[in-house]
């Protein structure tokens, strides 16, 4: 890939978000794109969302690096 390489990535689950994160490096671009209505969240801990154990921002995804 070159330098002005432009991905989009089709899926916004646990999978798509990762991809889209390590196609956003240095020298790339990256766009994801999902027909959900509310922003991506992680699939694996609703459950624990919906039984309390979790506040609902501890499962949302972003699309920024982490630190």
């Amino acid at each position: 890939m070159t330098s002005n390489t432009r991905v989009v990535v089709t899926g916004a689950g646990l999978a798509g978000v990762r991809l889209a994160r390590r196609l956003g490096e240095p020298g790339l671009s990256a766009a994801l794109a999902g027909d959900e209505e509310h922003t991506p969240y992680n699939r694996v801990l609703l459950t624990e969302v919906l039984a309390g154990r979790y506040a609902p921002e501890v499962i949302a995804l972003t699309m920024e690096a982490p630190e």
